[in-house]
C-alpha cells in the first residue's frame, strides 16, 4: 500500500467525521485574526475580539467606540483580504458588535 500525502486524505477524513463546518469556522477565525493583526498594528488590533463565524457572517467584538469606528470603515477592505487569505468568498457579512 503506498503513502497518500495527509493534504490528500485530510479533506475526505474531515467531511466523514461531520465536523467540515467547525473546520471552516476555526480556519476563518485564526485567518481574520491574522489579517486584523496585518491590517492595523498589534496594539490596536488586541481591541477587538473575533467572536464567531457562521452562515457567511463573521462577528468581531470590541468595548473600544474607536476601534469599533475603525471597524466599520476598515469592513470591506478586511472581508476582502479575509477572503483572499481563504481562497474563496466565504465571509459575506462583518457583524460588528460593541458593548
Amino acid at each position: 500500500m503506498a503513502f497518500q500525502p495527509i493534504g490528500r486524505i485530510l479533506p475526505s477524513a474531515v467531511q466523514k467525521a461531520g465536523i467540515s463546518r467547525q473546520v471552516e469556522a476555526t480556519r476563518v477565525l485564526e485567518i481574520s485574526r491574522e489579517c486584523l493583526a496585518k491590517l492595523w498594528d498589534d496594539e490596536k488590533a488586541a481591541h477587538v475580539d473575533v467572536v464567531s463565524f457562521a452562515g457567511g457572517e463573521l462577528r468581531v467584538f470590541s468595548r473600544q467606540p474607536a476601534a469599533v469606528q475603525e471597524l466599520r470603515m476598515w469592513d470591506v477592505r478586511l472581508r476582502n483580504e479575509i477572503n483572499r487569505q481563504l481562497g474563496g468568498k466565504i465571509v459575506h457579512t462583518l457583524r460588528i458588535m460593541h458593548g
